[in-house]
């Protein structure tokens, strides 16, 4: 009877050890459950192991990106009860890894209230910005840099930028400096408004005001060069700057009369010199393109002497037989006054010669006009006495002492033959009028 009380006890027993210890094996055990934007990404098995994982999972990506990072998203942890599970922490801090995202603490630059480059610091963006203007600073020691400025308006603000958009200091330069086209050009010719290089070249007014600040109103000079487009770069750095230069004077020429009336070239009595002055002008440029310039200060160095010449006197197609000596020393006549051409008749004679062809006065006078037109090309009206004017036409270029309003003398060099506007080939086209009436120029010269 013991015996079987006892077998009973130990039955029991073994019962309830079992019992307990499957019980103990397969309660629910508490864990802590992480949710990222209230998504459930796995557990952990304390709060201890939830703070390590983001930790490590932050420092991580602000490791890569270099800089203080806040994210985006709400990471939380709370506890929970679950039947046989395993907390996996490596799990969690993947996928936390893989769905974080990021918030950096940027300094944009802003142009006209439009950011335009984002830099890790107010210094880094600081120093673009300077970078920017020292790509236009002049160089050369003749040149002293007296303002640099944008024309945009620039500031720098704090912003809150994806890591992902800041930029290397080098790469922010370059977007800065980017962009800068090649610029076309015109040179101001004589008779330009600036409405009508608009219209020839199809731009608009306000376009060609913009591509040249350096404007005053619709003022413009004869070899003035201007801008046809505005640049693409998203700054535009004005400078002005102080640019000493040395320059040649030229020396003047004066020419006196041939007593004897010999039959010869010029003769020059007294070559001269050309003189020298130091000037400085004020230099206004805009990403390194000159827009304006004007003279502030002059100094003459060496004065210049003046050259003599003595006139000589045509000597074909044969001697004058009135007021006038022939244009050229040489050359073949090759139309003749009067000639019907397609435009009409000749209105002068044509005589063929050597680009670089001295050109004479054929008598004393007054330079009428000076200037450049698409049929006669660059040519030279002078205006002497008793009505009379002469025209020389087509040439390669003028003398500089040849001015509108200035004297000449018979037998001065006032240009030289050449090609200019319609023409087929070297000559001078020479044209005579009296009165503005046309004049065969032949009739007055003896056969």
């Amino acid at each position: 009877m013991f015996r079987k009380s006892v077998w009973v006890l130990a039955l029991v027993f073994v019962t309830f050890f079992f019992a307990g210890a499957g019980y103990l094996a397969c309660r629910p055990q508490w864990v802590y459950a992480v949710t990222v934007d209230s998504e459930l990404i796995g557990h952990v098995a304390s709060l201890e192991e939830f703070c390590a994982i983001v930790s490590s999972v932050q420092c991580r990506a602000e490791e890569y990106w270099g800089c203080s990072l806040a994210m985006n998203e709400e990471v939380k942890a709370f506890r929970v009860r679950r039947w046989n599970l395993q907390p996996s922490p490596v799990a969690v801090a993947a996928r936390l890894e893989d769905m974080a995202t990021y918030t950096a603490r940027g300094w944009a630059i802003v142009v006209d209230a439009e950011p335009v480059a984002l830099l890790d610091s107010r210094s880094a963006a600081e120093e673009v910005l300077e970078a920017v203007k020292a790509a236009y600073l002049p160089k050369g020691s003749n040149r002293t840099l007296v303002s640099a400025e944008f024309q945009e308006e620039v500031t720098i603000e704090s912003v809150p930028v994806d890591p992902r958009s800041v930029m290397e200091k080098d790469a922010a330069l370059s977007l800065l400096l980017s962009g800068e086209a090649e610029l076309k050009t015109y040179v101001v010719q004589r008779g330009d408004t600036l409405p009508g290089i608009a219209r020839a070249h199809n731009t608009s007014l306000e376009r060609l005001r913009q591509a040249n600040p350096g404007l005053k109103g619709d003022t413009i000079q004869v070899g003035q060069v201007l801008n046809l487009e505005r640049s693409n770069a998203l700054l535009h750095v004005k400078t002005v700057e102080d640019l000493r230069v040395t320059e040649t004077i030229p020396r003047p020429v004066r020419y006196t009369a041939n007593p004897d009336m010999s039959v010869r070239h010029d003769i020059v009595l007294k070559s001269g010199s050309d003189g020298k002055r130091e000037v400085v002008y004020r230099v206004e440029k805009v990403n390194g393109k000159e827009v304006r310039r004007r003279q502030i200060s002059s100094t003459v160095t060496r004065a210049p002497e003046t050259k003599e010449v003595m006139t000589g006197i045509g000597y074909w197609p044969a001697r004058p037989t009135g007021m006038f000596r022939f244009p050229l020393n040489s050359g073949k006549i090759t139309s003749k006054f009067g000639v019907v051409r397609p435009t009409g008749p000749h209105r002068g004679v044509d005589i063929a010669a050597p680009k670089g062809t001295p050109i004479y006065a054929a008598a004393d006078g007054i330079v009428r006009t000076r200037a450049y037109s698409k049929s006669y090309g660059y040519y030279v009206e002078l205006e002497h006495s008793d009505g009379y004017s002469t025209l020389y036409a087509h040439v390669s270029r003028i003398d500089s002492s040849v001015q509108v309003g200035k004297k000449v003398v018979r037998g001065q060099v006032i240009a030289w033959v050449g090609s200019t506007g319609f023409s087929t080939g070297p000559h001078l086209h020479w044209e005579v009028q009296r009165y503005d009436n046309l004049l065969n120029p032949m009739n007055f010269f003896a056969d």
